[in-house]
């Protein structure tokens, strides 16, 4: 196959490429051999062979049983499977420009989240995953006086999307809305409620203040938890949001619907299983002992979970790594997970070590992802309500046949 655009095409690994493609070596071997994928040596290891994105999503996307040439989806959009897998026939697929997992590493439109988390606030991620036509949403934005919820971090939240609900139901919704200055709104609102209202700063230094922390480079790890949590692969939080948002109604309505998706036991309860693990963890001073425990009475180690998304790895080392002089109490918790289970750790451990490493409030490192996440959510659901069409899925009945009543079938 020609490689005259070889230089602007994305190359990823053979594991990566047979991941995708679900398919025996000797197959992605024939694949190369009949010029249907590129390839090209690997510059870092000349043994091994790099293979063309574009030409590996095509051929992953082809049903069974269809005739050779003939795509499920135009070649340049990525096809995702809430199982994390390549999607077969019969699941729906999402068309999405918003963001890619390639050899583990999560690209925002086009960006790479590792790079952005060294440098971005939380804000300039949003916008750019919004692409609102007002180039800074959160400009606009006055701070609203009532912003005081009853309960722990995660009800006023929920109390918080409440009110908006009700709010923006009663409102006219235009055709030309600027929706990325409304999901801003709704984030702004979201970190008012959680840290009671206060200065007009970063959203990390708001949520810093509130949870009284100080120093500068901790306040900066609340900065890069925040862009490394703002858009994972497709969940089911992310699913409902979009299935919400073809409804074309308030941006509160998706948002809403997966903030209570992620604190459910899949999502957000890995993080706090993560949090009792750690807390469990210091205050028996044994964590061999504990982790010993929980895998004898066959339990997966929280925060060293199975299935995490393709990109989480790689996001989980990077915050722990931004946070050198982590207590070695905690240090040690993490190598004793990877020592015992061969695999490192995840997102929800990074989260819930760097919450005891900074003292924060039970449910902050929950919350924090969740205010992370928002800002993927919004673009997803904002994207699919751009798109002007629901998430092509159909129910198929699979359960007891029904008893007809006899006058129909006349």
């Amino acid at each position: 196959m020609p490689e005259d655009n070889a230089m602007s095409r994305v190359w990823i690994s053979r594991t990566e490429a047979l991941k995708r493609l679900d398919v025996k070596p000797q197959t992605l071997y024939a694949y190369v051999s009949r010029q249907r994928i590129a390839a090209k040596s690997d510059p870092s290891h000349p043994r091994k062979s790099l293979y063309a994105l574009d030409d590996v999503e095509r051929l992953s996307r082809r049903a069974p049983g269809r005739a050779a040439g003939q795509v499920t989806a135009p070649a340049s959009a990525p096809v995702v499977s809430l199982g994390g897998g390549t999607v077969t026939r019969g699941e729906a697929a999402i068309d999405t420009e918003i963001s890619i997992t390639v050899n583990g590493r999560h690209y925002l439109r086009g960006r790479d989240c590792l790079e952005l988390a060294e440098s971005e606030n939380f804000e300039a991620v949003a916008a750019l995953l919004w692409q609102s036509p007002t180039p800074n949403p959160f400009g606009p934005l006055k701070p609203r006086p009532d912003v005081n919820f009853p309960g722990g971090p995660r009800m006023r939240v929920l109390s918080m999307l409440a009110r908006r609900l009700e709010e923006d139901a009663m409102a006219e919704l235009h055709s030309d809305r600027d929706l990325g200055v409304e999901a801003a709104g709704l984030v702004n609102e979201m970190v008012d409620s959680i840290t009671n209202g206060g200065p007009r700063l970063f959203f990390h230094q708001r949520l810093a203040r509130a949870w009284k922390v100080y120093d500068t480079k901790d306040v900066d790890l609340l900065r890069r938890a925040l862009v490394l949590s703002a858009d994972t692969s497709l969940d089911e939080a992310t699913l409902a949001a979009r299935a919400a948002a073809a409804a074309m109604g308030p941006l509160a309505i998706p948002l809403n619907v997966a903030f209570a998706t992620m604190t459910g036991p899949k999502l957000g309860g890995r993080i706090s299983r993560a949090e009792l693990y750690v807390t469990q963890v210091r205050r028996q001073g044994n964590p061999q002992l504990v982790a010993r425990t929980l895998l004898n009475q066959g339990l997966e180690l929280p925060g060293f979970e199975k299935d995490p998304s393709p990109s989480e790895h790689l996001r989980a080392r990077n915050l722990i790594e931004a946070a050198p002089h982590m207590g070695e109490d905690l240090k040690t918790i993490l190598k004793v997970g990877e020592d015992m289970t061969g695999q490192p750790a995840g997102m929800s451990l990074a989260l819930a070590l760097i919450g005891r490493h900074l003292d924060l409030p039970r449910e902050a490192p929950m919350t924090l992802y969740g205010t992370g996440r928002s800002a993927g959510w919004l673009a997803h659901a904002i994207e699919q309500m751009q798109s002007g069409a629901g998430p092509k899925a159909r129910l198929r009945y699979i359960g007891v046949a029904p008893r007809v009543v006899a006058s129909e079938l006349n």
